[in-house]
């Protein structure tokens, strides 16, 4: 069975609709970030987006921010998750999954290596009841850089949880079957690795990722 597939970074409804095609499962959308990155959207663009494929795929915003400024972006764009890709602290999180939870808005929480205390961290924030935590190589200060998924921190990681953990960082068509034998992951996430150029995904590259995941 092959692990669940998250690719993010869309800005082009017709990159979803070929992503769909070929096996995607949550399609993500970078909104408002509080860092300068490629694929930023505004709020009212990324609505758009998200009503035109919504139906058939579920989808994500990947955020950061005051709780209020979240809340407000997930009101007004209903995706499945909001992944919070900062720094929120564990009060935050536990807030932002019981405001968003009242309308069945789940949380996924990223987690990145320079962390402190990553795991007994990993453990608190899966506490709060957020939906799972994925795992980055990538900081919220460099993540238009795509680094290697540091695939032994994962392991511990998924090991020390009671939460689903999305595996992200350098996964490409190339490389992904060997990750995901090696880590048993059953949650990856992708952006650069199947992109053309920033906010434009490659057929090609699409195609062979779900071919090696098959």
């Amino acid at each position: 069975m092959r692990p669940t597939v998250k690719i993010c970074g869309f800005m082009r409804e017709e990159d979803v609709h070929t992503c769909i095609r070929h096996g995607l499962d949550i399609a993500g959308f970078v909104v408002e970030y509080p860092h300068p990155v490629p694929w930023n959207l505004s709020v009212d663009t990324a609505k758009k987006l998200i009503q035109a494929v919504c139906k058939q795929v579920e989808t994500c915003i990947v955020t950061g921010g005051s709780s209020d400024k979240i809340i407000q972006t997930a009101m007004e764009i209903k995706p499945t998750f909001i992944q919070l890709h900062n720094n929120e602290t564990l009060e935050e999180t536990a807030y932002l999954v019981n405001e968003l939870g009242k309308q069945n808005i789940k949380i996924i929480k990223s987690l990145f290596p320079n962390t402190p205390n990553l795991e007994q961290t990993a453990k608190d924030f899966c506490d709060t009841g957020i939906h799972a935590l994925l795992f980055d190589s990538r900081t919220p200060d460099n993540a238009a850089n795509s680094g290697a998924a540091n695939i032994s921190t994962f392991m511990k990681l998924q090991s020390a949880v009671n939460c689903p953990v999305f595996l992200a960082g350098g996964i490409n068509p190339q490389n992904v079957t060997e990750i995901v034998s090696k880590t048993k992951a059953q949650f990856i996430d992708l952006m650069t690795g199947v992109e053309y150029s920033h906010g434009i995904k490659d057929e090609k590259k699409v195609i062979a990722l779900f071919k090696a995941l098959e």
